[in-house]
C-alpha cells in the first residue's frame, strides 16, 4: 500500500501544486521551449538533437530503436533521419542481420553537430539543476524511474 495521499475525493479542493504530474509536464514544456531555442543556435531542433543523441550513444541504432529511446514514433524518426541524412549529419544502411532494418549512423558532421548541442544543452542543464546537488538528481532520476515503471505496469 502506498503512502502518499490518494486523489482527492470530488468535492476535495484540487491544488496543481500537489500534483507531481503539473511539475512533470510544466518542467518538460519549459525545458522544450528553451532547449529549440538554444538548439537553434547550430540549426537543430529538439526532434533532431534527440536522434543525433541516441545515434551517437549506440554508434548505430535502428529506426525502431531510435523510435523507442526518443519517444518519437517511427514515421517521424524515418523522416527526422531523411532530413538529417539530406543535411550531411547521418548516414543509414541496411542492417547485415536483417535487410529490412535501417541502421543509422552518424557522420564525422553529425559527430561535431552532437558535440556543439551537447555544449548548449549542457548549459541548460547546469541552469536546470543549479542548486542541487548530485545525489538528488540521482533520488530524482530514480524516483520518476519507478513511476514509469509503475505507469507501464497498466
Amino acid at each position: 500500500m502506498s503512502n502518499l495521499k490518494k486523489t482527492p475525493d470530488v468535492d476535495a479542493e484540487f491544488h496543481r501544486e500537489e500534483f507531481p504530474f503539473y511539475w512533470i509536464v510544466n518542467v518538460y514544456a519549459r525545458y522544450t521551449q528553451i532547449m529549440e531555442v538554444t538548439l537553434k543556435k547550430v540549426q537543430l531542433d529538439v526532434s533532431g538533437f534527440r536522434v543525433l543523441m541516441v545515434t551517437q550513444q549506440y554508434g548505430k541504432a535502428s529506426i525502431s530503436q531510435i523510435s523507442e529511446y526518443a519517444m518519437v514514433k517511427m514515421p517521424t524518426v524515418t523522416k527526422i533521419v531523411g532530413r538529417l541524412r539530406d543535411e550531411g549529419l547521418v548516414t543509414t544502411a541496411s542492417s547485415e542481420q536483417d535487410a529490412r532494418v535501417t541502421e543509422v549512423m552518424l557522420t564525422a558532421k553529425g559527430q561535431q553537430k552532437v558535440e556543439e548541442a551537447y555544449r548548449l544543452a549542457g548549459k541548460v542543464f547546469e541552469k536546470g539543476f543549479k542548486g542541487m546537488s548530485v545525489a538528488q538528481v540521482e533520488k530524482m532520476n530514480l524516483s520518476l524511474a519507478k513511476v514509469l515503471d509503475n505507469l507501464n505496469e497498466i
